[in-house]
């Protein structure tokens, strides 16, 4: 049974290298770092409930100032802004601008695409149905592990 859960796993990394290495043909053009483009992911998923530097940092596993770095060219460039949390102003909360969110849907819709030309033909609709909800659920198995080891 481990070789299945080893063959998955490994499957799983080749598909999201593949995918990566795609969405950097776009990123390449858009004067954007594959870092920056990954602290533009989370700081997007986090737009309703602004991330902090230090959440950004540990999200990342990069030191403060490595983070606070790329923060600063990423708001030179316009995709993001500092603003001081409401609650704590020694604190200071990341927000997407509108240029760094059009970013993020130029490569997700590129890698789309990509995703799409790859299976079309070689699945069915249902297929594909099933192969998404199949996703959907390891990937929230994943989520809810790791959250369960963080809260011990």
């Amino acid at each position: 049974m481990k070789d299945i859960t080893r063959d998955i796993e490994l499957f799983l990394r080749r598909a999201d290298f593949a995918v990566r290495i795609e969405g950097r043909k776009v990123l390449s053009d858009l004067t954007v770092t594959p870092p920056q483009f990954t602290a533009l992911q989370f700081i997007v998923k986090e737009k309703d409930k602004p991330i902090s530097i230090g959440e950004l940092s540990r999200s990342m596993c990069l030191a403060f100032s490595t983070v606070t770095d790329l923060i600063d060219r990423m708001e030179k460039l316009g995709y993001v802004e500092r603003q001081k949390d409401e609650k704590d102003k020694r604190v200071i909360r990341i927000v997407p601008l509108e240029k760094g969110e059009a970013v993020l849907d130029q490569v997700v819709d590129h890698r789309v695409d990509f995703v799409e030309s790859v299976i079309e033909g070689h699945y069915t609709k249902e297929e594909k149905e099933t192969l998404r909800e199949e996703l959907k659920k390891l990937s929230e198995l994943l989520k809810e592990s790791k959250e369960k080891k963080e809260n011990k």
